[in-house]
């Protein structure tokens, strides 16, 4: 595997991991004062983690499977990813 594929699957397990600790902290910390700043600090770190690896996957996967794609999603997708139109080269 290549190194970004490796950090996008990482990135993509930290997102879990942190998305059952954002569900389950209220009842971990019922009756605390910080509540609300510690479960908004894990719901922000949910969402950092996720956007990430869904930016770094998605990205191998529209560079990989975008010429198979109708026209007007590749580009929508290039577009929104911020990539290069995949090329192919004849040899």
């Amino acid at each position: 595997m290549e190194l970004k594929k490796i950090v996008g699957f990482v990135l993509l397990g930290l997102a879990v991991v942190t998305f059952f600790l954002y569900l389950s902290l209220p009842f971990i910390l019922a009756g605390s004062n910080k509540i609300i700043l510690l479960t908004a600090s894990v719901y922000l770190l949910n969402k950092v983690f996720f956007y990430s690896s869904i930016y770094i996957l998605g990205k191998q996967f529209i560079l990989k499977v975008g010429k198979y794609l109708p026209k007007w999603i590749e580009k929508r997708l290039l577009k929104i990813l911020k990539v290069q139109p995949v090329v192919e080269k004849n040899k």
